[in-house]
């Protein structure tokens, strides 16, 4: 079996989260909610978790929330 690559994996998170990201409130940093869990259908605006970050690696409230159209 092959590793998927960086745009298949992206995509599929893409597709378990469709346009959801996960926000760190202390960096900034922003990922795609998809490579953590689902959300479809959501009706929920944000939602805050706690968590560790990746970047800044600190526990801290992240946030999830929905990116504007494209």
């Amino acid at each position: 079996m092959t590793e998927p690559t960086d745009e298949q994996t992206q995509a599929e998170h893409e597709r378990r989260a469709p346009r959801w990201v996960v926000r760190c409130l202390r960096c900034g940093f922003t990922e795609p909610w998809g490579k953590y869990g689902v959300r479809l259908h959501a009706r929920s605006w944000k939602k805050c978790t706690v968590g560790r970050c990746s970047r800044c690696g600190r526990i801290c409230c992240h946030v999830i929330e929905k990116r504007k159209g494209e």
